[in-house]
């Protein structure tokens, strides 16, 4: 499975790239929104797990960070 991050909204809404520790969301393919409170290294490791288990079928999928 290929899984791919777009940030595009956090950096319009931000004006920099995530990074840091705070309460991270994002958006899964299935249109359900996961959250995750850590580092954003952390939250996007546990984001893929997240997806990787609810789009097992799926060859490609797209996670987006909120804002």
């Amino acid at each position: 499975m290929t899984i791919e991050f777009s940030i595009d909204r956090y950096v319009r809404a931000h004006n920099h790239k995530p990074r840091g520790y705070r309460l991270w969301y994002f958006w899964l393919p299935d249109d359900v929104t996961y959250s995750h409170a850590g580092t954003y290294s952390e939250a996007k490791r546990a984001a893929i797990r997240v997806v990787e288990k609810r789009c097992k079928h799926s060859a490609a999928a797209l996670i987006r960070v909120c804002a």
